[in-house]
């Protein structure tokens, strides 16, 4: 399966917020979707499962468009992780995780493995909003892991953004193993190091070049749409890579130098 956004605008009203976007994430692969705060993120990915329909243009998710999808055909195609999920009742975390399988079969062995591999056996029984909000957005994980089938799309909205460091990285790693396994994985992310260590192809929003009023998108591979350039432009600060000795490089973000005065004082 794979998602594709095909000149896709949308606006609240009078306001634009998404211009002519197109992009597409690809089976096997992860993309992460990036831009500044209020350029169209978490808009994009609602249109993207279909909770929002596009002013013009269109989403397609398995080759359908995903407002067309209801039920079990979304189900069967598409799980979604959101930034924050509001619980009205006290339901326990296996509960929750079982709302994963509501609209398919119920295959208790999957909701089994979903606690195990997000690190939620001890809390299985507590009801979820008396957990942290990191533990519910490892529970929200959970749900759609348990949901996903293995060439299914994954949809996930900043899903490690209230996480201790190493749930949030035991977590990437599951987003990498889906993706192995043959799922699509389309992820928002704000950590753009993370993206670029994480992500295969990146979706990256900002303003239009033109100076119009809603955000384009340059979509494609990470190392051709991750240029420092671009970045600086995009973001407002430096960036640069950093050659670690096991090979691997990492992209730093100079959030600390430029704002300062010269007589104030950096991090020790």
């Amino acid at each position: 399966m794979s998602i594709t956004v095909e000149q896709v605008t949308f606006a609240y009203g009078r306001r634009p917020v998404l211009r002519a976007v197109n992009g597409t994430a690809a089976q096997g692969r992860i993309t992460a979707l990036i831009g500044p705060n209020a350029s169209g993120k978490s808009t994009l990915l609602r249109c993207v499962i279909g909770a929002l329909r596009p002013g013009s243009g269109s989403v397609l998710v398995d080759g359908r468009r995903a407002s067309d999808l209801r039920g079990r055909d979304l189900a069967r195609r598409l799980a979604y992780v959101p930034q924050r999920t509001d619980l009205a009742a006290a339901f326990s975390v296996r509960e929750v995780i079982e709302l994963g399988r509501y609209a398919l079969d119920a295959q208790p062995r999957r909701v089994g493995t979903a606690l195990d591999r997000l690190d939620l056996v001890d809390v299985a029984d507590r009801p979820v909003p008396a957990l942290s909000v990191g533990q519910q957005q490892r529970v929200a994980l959970a749900r759609a892991v348990a949901q996903l089938e293995p060439a299914g799309c994954l949809v996930l909205d900043e899903p490690t953004a209230a996480m201790d460091l190493r749930h949030a990285r035991r977590c990437f790693g599951l987003l990498r193993e889906l993706a192995d396994g043959g799922a699509t994985v389309l992820v928002a992310l704000h950590d753009l190091s993370t993206a670029a260590a994480l992500a295969d192809d990146v979706w990256l929003l900002a303003e239009a070049a033109d100076g119009g009023a809603g955000s384009s998108m340059v979509a494609g591979p990470a190392a051709e749409v991750m240029q420092l350039g671009r970045l600086r432009g995009v973001f407002g600060v430096g960036f640069e890579w950093i050659d670690r000795p096991d090979g691997q490089r990492v992209l730093l973000a100079d959030t600390y130098s430029s704002p300062l005065t010269p007589d104030a004082k950096g991090p020790p």
